[in-house]
């Protein structure tokens, strides 16, 4: 190897901005991912009220099922939310 040919790599590339498809696609991955979860936030705070403003049988299973989707939902999210980071 030439010490000219070590200066010029020494540099690294001379662009300054790089673009890959890739990484342009993650961002409304992610976001999507991100609304997601606050679809599911909203929909468990709009059943809390309901459960809470009539008074039924039905009120404790309604709010476990909610609240079993919504961890369902932020698992799963943050796991893809993984996947799609590391890729």
């Amino acid at each position: 190897m030439d010490i000219d040919d070590f200066l010029n790599n020494l540099g690294g590339s001379s662009s300054i901005l790089s673009f890959d498809i890739l990484s342009l696609l993650k961002l409304p991955i992610i976001l999507v991912l991100i609304g997601n979860i606050l679809f599911s936030l909203l929909l468990f705070l709009r059943v809390r009220i309901l459960a809470d403003t009539f008074k039924t049988p039905q009120n404790k299973i309604v709010k476990t099922i909610i609240l079993l989707y919504m961890l369902i939902v932020l698992v799963g999210t943050l796991l893809s939310l993984l996947f799609v980071i590391l890729t």
